[in-house]
């Protein structure tokens, strides 16, 4: 690759630095005002996902480290949830759980909305840090790196989704850098025969494998593999972290991403792909990806078993292949005309400009693979807009199990700030034929034929050829906007194409820069939120419900923020976690609202409704009511008669009017015992209760089933006197446990084998992976 043309180190050093200051500076300018300590002045970011699930899921992990536990399950909503198989949770992605494990030893358990904002502001600066110096290694060109960093750090994508959904912006942030390492492993090869590079019928990777007799030949030869496998290596680590970060769909995309990056990067080098040159390369890259499946295998195995037993087991494709509307390219000039508050593909006019520019000048094999790279993946991310999507969803594995190809806009938008610095260090390249000079006049004059158009699309609006609404309404808000970016961008290409010693020093570089910065802040400015008040504010009717001290749950029907559960120390029955148990989920969509609500130990309500069936009026704030259930059932009882059934039968049971839960258990398997049609009324005691431990006393005179309106799932286990014994899953989603005659102490421990397993890999993973780099560093670095 070109490498930079400052030999100094101490100069590279200091050039680096400068350029890593410079995207630290522009990242805390963007989101000044979630950072500035005037609270007349201080923004937070809209609500949503990041308020209502991430912040929540953190505010639990963080009360769970502060209590000397780990978060295995939440009773906080959908009457329980696997907290840590739920892959959003995140729990062992490192950077946040360095920073909420810091966060508890400074403040314990009280994780704040701003600590997850700046946890969110950190990793735009790193996007910026690893694309800087993964677009660095490619170009050479620092300050072409700098256009590259900048372009992708504030592009549409990055701050449309990301912001609001921090799994995709702390997956997608480690992309540069696994390619980056990825790049530097083939590089490497290259370096460890050079003499025998070029011998005839011999490939590079089978020179790798070649040595000489010599002792320090051989020693050397040594010493250069280590190295390569360093980086192997480390590009298994980070793609490992990438895992963890909580996002599976994007870090499919960054998986495939880094695999194309790689197969291209070896046919780059490799004079001719034989059997052992495939073999040699595939088994390195098999060495990333276990590298990377046995460092998250803490947090991947737990959720595929949850994935097993969960709503998304499977989706159709109708809810997989929603993509981005075919008239959504014109996102890239034209942002807010598909959208009116997010423009994914828009990645500013200079930049765009640039990308097109290097595909016209000094055309090479690295920028057709970046405009191959953007453009399959723009044709994709249509989803059933167009075909190609169809052959992805039905022979290539992953496309199938995840809804939103537009996000898909993580490979576009990286693929073409890559090009956009591309084309910047041929715009500044001193030396430069005739050819190349016509061809950049020519080229720069595209951006005054679009600011042309835009203004007379403007000129008609203007003069009511479109009504103020519709598609063309944001030009009342942008046009102006929009004209002015197309026309600074035609002045500088112009500067640039007619170099002078201005256009071609700092004074011209820092005008882009700025330029490129001030159209991405003004468009892809996300709308941070102006009210900094609390989220979850402590009313009455709250304080009513946690004032109560009993074993309940609570319906909230819509009128509170999600996981408001979390946020107040309460348990509800639902949450906006996009995964549900499937069994749960069926309960929940099968039964009346007074079914369901006694069966699943509902107390309160909070509703806007007149009334309920069986509930007192408690309270009211202004529209909303908190109501109480009279008939609401206990978080444990007695059922003397069972019956097996499938769940179909189960569920037109428990919907017939007939129903008792009291007097019938329907469960999945036989039962154990015959049926006992007159078993006496028993009303279990919970005598303590945590998240991942129940202890229910019971004394029955007969044998029958201890009933728990708790949701079932794999990984629970149970004791009676301390025998160990089995759960059923009774009336569709609970617990059932069978008890004989007499007084029993039932005690119930969350501790699912999946978690000591994948907890054990990745330890030991780490392990491996120090005891190389410490050996690595007595043995080849001194």
């Amino acid at each position: 690759m070109i490498q930079s043309k400052i030999k100094n180190p101490k100069s590279q050093i200091r050039f680096d630095l400068a350029a890593i200051l410079i995207i630290v500076a522009l990242v805390l300018l963007f989101f000044w005002r979630i950072i500035t300590p005037r609270l007349e002045d201080r923004a937070a970011f809209p609500p949503g996902d990041f308020t209502d699930q991430f912040w929540m899921f953190r505010v639990y992990e963080a009360r769970a480290f502060a209590q000397g536990r780990l978060p295995l399950w939440s009773e906080n909503f959908n009457s329980g949830h696997p907290f840590l198989a739920d892959v959003q949770s995140a729990i062992f992605y490192p950077v946040s759980l360095v920073w909420t494990l810091t966060v508890v030893a400074m403040r314990g358990e009280n994780f704040t909305l701003f600590d997850l904002e700046l946890e969110a502001v950190f990793h735009f600066v790193l996007a910026g840090v690893f694309t800087f110096f993964f677009a660095k290694r490619l170009f050479g060109s620092r300050v072409a790196a700098l256009v590259s960093a900048i372009t992708f750090t504030f592009s549409g994508y990055l701050l449309s989704y990301p912001p609001l959904q921090l799994a995709i912006l702390e997956t997608a942030t480690w992309l540069p850098l696994i390619l980056l390492l990825l790049d530097a492993a083939v590089e490497s090869h290259v370096t460890l025969a050079p003499h025998a590079f070029g011998s005839a019928g011999v490939t590079r990777s089978e020179a790798t494998e070649q040595s000489s007799n010599s002792d320090e030949e051989i020693a050397s030869h040594k010493s250069l593999a280590m190295t390569s496998a360093r980086y192997y290596i480390l590009a298994g680590i980070v793609l490992g972290i990438a895992a963890l970060a909580g996002h599976p769909q994007t870090f499919m995309f960054v998986g495939y991403a880094s695999v194309i990056y790689f197969s291209w990067r070896i046919t780059n080098h490799e004079s001719r792909i034989t059997r052992h040159v495939f073999t040699f390369y595939a088994s390195r890259f098999a060495l990333v990806a276990l590298i990377a499946a046995a460092l998250s295998a803490a947090q991947w195995i737990p959720t595929l078993e949850y994935q097993l037993v969960s709503t998304r087991a499977a989706i159709s494709w109708e809810e997989a292949s929603r993509g981005f509307p075919t008239i959504d390219p014109l996102q890239m000039i034209l942002p807010g005309f598909t959208a009116a508050f997010q423009a994914p593909l828009y990645i500013g006019i200079l930049p765009l400009w640039l990308a097109l520019f290097a595909l016209w000048v000094n055309r090479s094999r690295a920028k057709i693979f970046w405009a191959l790279l953007a453009l399959g993946s723009l044709i994709l991310s249509f989803g059933a807009y167009a075909f190609a999507y169809a052959l992805f969803y039905l022979f290539v594995p992953g496309f199938g199990i995840f809804r939103g190809q537009e996000r898909l806009a993580l490979v576009i938008a990286f693929s073409l700030s890559i090009l956009a610095g591309y084309g910047f260090r041929d715009l500044i390249e001193p030396t430069l034929d005739t050819l190349r000079v016509r061809a950049r006049r020519a080229w720069a004059l595209l951006p005054a034929g679009i600011t042309i158009s835009v203004m007379l699309m403007f000129t008609m609006y203007v003069a009511g050829a479109q009504r103020a609404t519709g598609r063309f309404a944001f030009l009342t808000d942008r046009a102006a906007l929009m004209v002015l970016l197309f026309i600074l961008a035609s002045a500088l290409a112009f500067a640039f194409v007619k170099p002078s010693a201005i256009s071609r020093g700092r004074v011209g570089w820092g005008f882009a820069l700025a330029l490129i910065a001030f159209d991405l802040f003004t468009i892809n400015n996300p709308g941070f939120n102006a009210s900094f008040d609390s989220r979850y504010p402590l009313t009455p009717l709250i304080e009513t419900v946690r004032n109560d001290s009993g074993v309940f749950r609570v319906v909230d029907e819509s009128k509170l923020p999600g996981h408001f559960g979390i946020a107040y120390r309460v348990q509800e029955i639902g949450g906006i976690s996009p995964l549900r148990i499937k069994w749960y989920a069926e309960l929940l969509d099968s039964l009346p609202a007074e079914k369901l609500y006694p069966l699943l130990n509902v107390r309160y309500l909070i509703t806007n409704r007149p009334g309920f069936a069986n509930a007192d009026v408690v309270m009211q704030e202004n529209d909303t009511r908190l109501l109480r259930l009279q008939n609401a059932m206990p978080r444990a009882w007695f059922v003397g008669k069972a019956q097996a059934a499938d769940d179909p039968t189960t569920l037109a049971a428990m919907q017939s009017d007939s129903f008792n839960p009291r007097a019938i258990a329907y469960l999945a398997e036989p039962p154990p015992f015959a049926p006992i049609p007159n078993a006496a009324l028993i009303t279990p005691t919970v005598e303590s209760r945590d998240p991942e431990h129940l202890v229910v006393s019971i004394q029955t005179p007969t044998d029958g089933l201890l009933m728990l309106s708790e949701v079932y799932y794999p990984g629970w286990r149970a004791t009676i006197d301390g025998s160990l014994v089995s759960i059923l899953r009774a009336d569709l989603a609970l617990r059932a446990i069978p008890v004989r005659a007499g007084t029993h102490r039932v005690e119930l421990i969350f501790d699912p084998g999946s978690v000591k397993i994948g907890i054990a890999i990745t330890l030991v993973t780490v392990f491996l992976v120090i005891c190389f780099f410490a050996f690595y560093a007595l043995r080849f670095t001194r």
